[in-house]
């Protein structure tokens, strides 16, 4: 088959399309037929030499994909030759075929293109796990979510506002904020023009009760000034590098709350119960159109390097898709 490996580190134009032999799916797994992949941004930090599959995982890249099922494993229930199906991944998307353990799939809405399909399972798990499960934001409450023209960011921005939350969202430019605004966010914040800390406690002198953040040690000292009585912290990026700076006080004072997360290196049965959560409670808002995958582009499967550009360049909003 042809798949796209990340054996060696470098920018974009590294990668290559390649070919390799097919996976085995094994007793509890299904092998999937891809038909279009998400690309996401720890598949561009995997192929900046940035993060690494988790130990035992395939050095194809990308975590999450849609396609058909094409053979099962024999320890399957629930799932069939044919089948449409979202998958999520440790490894092993960027490829015509992927093993894949069959707790970690959902059956693709029968009026869904694959390429939607593909845009979902990745974003919209890392959105409900962040906000709803570490987060425990509730109706009525307030939330900052940073990098809100990402995908995440796009899922977590209709997440928050469909279940009652106030929202405040940072993006980089006018279009992205304009576009944030139209997905349901009270306010958006150019970040690279205004400080974020000053707006949110304009809005809100007391602060925010949730922070979703992408950004790690350069906001820290920020978030915790701005965090309520009893607010959440939860750092699922590291888009600035380095040690954080910041008076601690506020923690104890304030009881703050600080989680991180990432879904990667989840074990199995995590994984699977992460997946059922999203099929629960978020797959019927997604069919019945009250939240929705934000989709930039479709790429062919050829122009993986093109999609690698346009996320490091922060030209999306929202989701980046490969077409097989």
């Amino acid at each position: 088959m042809k798949a796209y490996l990340s054996d060696r580190a470098g920018g974009p134009e590294v990668l290559r399309i390649s070919e390799c032999g097919r996976p085995v799916p094994a007793s509890d797994e299904v092998l999937v037929r891809v038909a279009a992949v998400g690309v996401n941004r720890v598949d561009a930090m995997q192929r900046a030499g940035g993060y690494a599959p988790p130990p035992g995982a395939s050095l194809i890249l990308g975590v999450e994909c849609a396609g058909e099922i094409a053979a099962l494993g024999t320890d399957v229930e629930g799932f069939s030759v044919g089948d449409r199906v979202i998958a999520l991944v440790a490894a092993g998307a960027y490829a015509e075929y992927v093993a894949v353990h069959h707790r970690h799939l959902v059956h693709t809405p029968a009026e869904w293109s694959d390429e939607k399909a593909a845009a979902v399972i990745e974003t919209f798990c890392t959105a409900n796990e962040s906000l709803f499960q570490l987060g425990r934001l509730k109706r009525g409450e307030r939330a900052l979510i940073h990098a809100a023209g990402s995908a995440v960011g796009t899922a977590a921005v209709q997440m928050a506002v469909l279940r009652g939350a106030q929202v405040v969202g940072t993006a980089g430019s006018a279009a992205k904020i304009a576009a944030a605004r139209a997905l349901g966010a009270r306010e958006v914040i150019n970040y690279k023009t205004t400080d974020f800390a000053d707006v949110v406690l304009d809005l809100w002198p007391e602060g925010v009760d949730v922070i979703e953040d992408f950004i790690g040690p350069g906001y820290f000292a920020r978030h915790l000034r701005i965090a309520r009585w009893l607010g959440r912290i939860t750092m699922v990026g590291l888009l600035t590098e380095g040690a954080a700076t910041a008076e601690t006080a506020p923690i104890l004072y304030k009881r703050l709350s600080i989680n991180g997360f990432t879904l990667r290196p989840q074990s199995t049965d995590e994984k699977a119960a992460i997946v059922a959560r999203f099929r629960d409670d978020w797959l019927p808002e997604l069919v019945a159109g009250k939240v929705k995958p934000v989709i930039h582009a479709v790429l062919p499967f050829a122009e993986a390097v093109e999609a690698h550009r346009i996320l490091e360049a922060n030209a999306n909003f929202g989701k980046v898709v490969l077409r097989l």
